[in-house]
């Protein structure tokens, strides 16, 4: 490794080296261009919830003797310059390439997986197959995750509801929402408050709550008693959405094993249905 190597780079090198706490501040760095530059090592020490002596052994693992090494190895001005509004450039990643590119979404599948935990996943299925109705709400960024993830569950139970709606007002459709409801949140992309309107509305209703995030996004027990984080960062302008794509195959494979039977007929019926208005071509497209 030389000189030259960028810092996030260095990263995604020495992660499976790092302790728990220098694993926590590598994820702080990743996610937040330019806080060497912005923090002292007391205050990156308090936004981390480090010591500052972890902050000291990070940087000497990745090869820098200290704070003003690394400050020196990433430009400021660099970092954190937004190419569009909201889309920070990550300069400190090196120059995109897709082998770069692959790189991080290998390593936010592989670092998500690591993190998320077995029982709140098994109480994410075990809301969803338990749910009388299933709920699925995702806004801006997240409303394509949204489909995705409806058009995944539909497929082996019914009743699937989708907030928002095009065309129809949100707080008429979510209504009929009951205690004997779940409901799947998206908040990968900008949180909005529509989405926590419609979590903290869930949650007082009685409904189970999964909420679908990125790393270092909080929640509190008033919007979600769920939650399952994914790494976002991406190797170019725009976040991954990679991990959350996996996490939700994952939890709706989950889920029709959880259902059996049920599952299964239903998606037989779906291809029957398919089959008998003949609208999938056979061969070559």
């Amino acid at each position: 490794m030389t000189a030259e190597t960028p810092l996030a780079q260095r990263i995604l090198r020495d992660y499976d080296q790092l302790t728990r706490s220098e694993r926590r501040l590598a994820d702080y760095v990743l996610a937040s261009p330019g806080c060497l530059h912005a923090n002292g090592a007391a205050e990156l020490a308090a936004a981390v919830g480090v010591s500052k002596a972890t902050i000291a052994r990070f940087l000497q693992r990745l090869g820098y003797g200290g704070l003003r090494a690394a400050r020196h190895a990433s430009p400021a001005g660099a970092a954190g310059a937004p190419a569009r509004a909201g889309y920070p450039v990550p300069a400190e990643h090196g120059p995109l390439t897709l082998a770069s590119h692959l790189a991080w979404e290998v390593q936010n599948l592989v670092r998500s997986t690591e993190a998320l935990r077995s029982d709140q996943i098994a109480a994410a299925v075990q809301a969803l197959a338990r749910a009388d109705k299933l709920w699925v709400v995702g806004f801006g960024d997240d409303y394509p995750l949204a489909h995705f993830a409806r058009a995944l569950l539909i497929r082996v139970r019914p009743d699937i509801r989708m907030i928002p709606i095009g065309g129809f007002s949100v707080p008429e459709e979510f209504a009929s929402i009951s205690g004997q409801d779940a409901l799947l949140a998206l908040g990968i992309g900008r949180r909005t408050r529509s989405l926590r309107a419609v979590m903290r509305s869930s949650v007082r209703a009685g409904a189970r709550v999964i909420f679908v995030t990125s790393q270092t996004s909080p929640a509190s027990p008033e919007v979600a008693q769920v939650t399952l984080r994914c790494r976002t960062g991406g190797a170019g302008m725009f976040d991954s959405v990679v991990a959350p794509v996996s996490l939700l195959s994952f939890l709706c494979a989950a889920l029709a094993l959880q259902i059996g039977g049920a599952a299964v007929e239903r998606l037989r019926l779906i291809e029957e249905i398919h089959a008998d208005w003949g609208d999938l071509l056979p061969g070559d497209f």
